[in-house]
């Protein structure tokens, strides 16, 4: 009997999954053109009131603002926008004695400041071993010319530098 029951569910299961398997959106078969259909609107009709002024009242109000708002068509783009991020002096100088020194920071600025605000707060200087997974990162990563034997080089770096500017 329990065999039963799980062939009907694994049956299920599997007709289940096999109900997603085309969910995915193709560029070229969806209608590129957008279509806007205009809500029915009711009409004001005009009522006097008891001094004798003539007021427009609506059935509606909700609709009272006019023109109903629309969606324009969307747009692919080829690239993401540059995000512009503005960096204390300090921040500016330690990413800047990196970029003196041939190290490659692109893309990794925020996870270098980081590093150097973590190093500059830390107790015992000598034994925060943060400096040393970045430094090993920045090695692997390919972003110093720096081979992994002489990886003390980076990490001199980046405490001197930490040193000189951030702290």
């Amino acid at each position: 009997m329990k065999r039963i029951y799980a062939a009907v569910a694994s049956a299920v299961l599997c007709l289940s999954l096999a109900a997603c398997g085309g969910v995915t959106v193709e560029g070229d078969t969806a209608d590129t053109s957008a279509s806007s259909s205009e809500l029915p609107r009711e009409e004001s009709t005009p009522t006097t009131t008891e001094n004798g002024s003539n007021e427009a009242s609506r059935s509606n109000s909700s609709n009272s603002g006019g023109t109903s708002a629309r969606d324009g068509a969307a747009e692919e783009i080829d690239a993401l926008p540059e995000a512009s991020v503005e960096r204390t002096p300090k921040a500016q100088d330690f990413l800047d004695a990196l970029t003196e020194a041939d190290v490659d920071i692109a893309g990794v600025e925020d996870q270098l400041i980081a590093t150097a605000a973590n190093y500059c707060s830390s107790e015992d200087k000598e034994t925060n071993v943060t400096v040393d997974a970045v430094a090993g990162q920045l090695i692997v990563q390919g972003r110093t010319t720096v081979e992994e034997e002489q990886s003390a080089e980076i990490v001199t770096l980046l405490k001197e530098s930490a040193d000189r500017t951030y702290c």
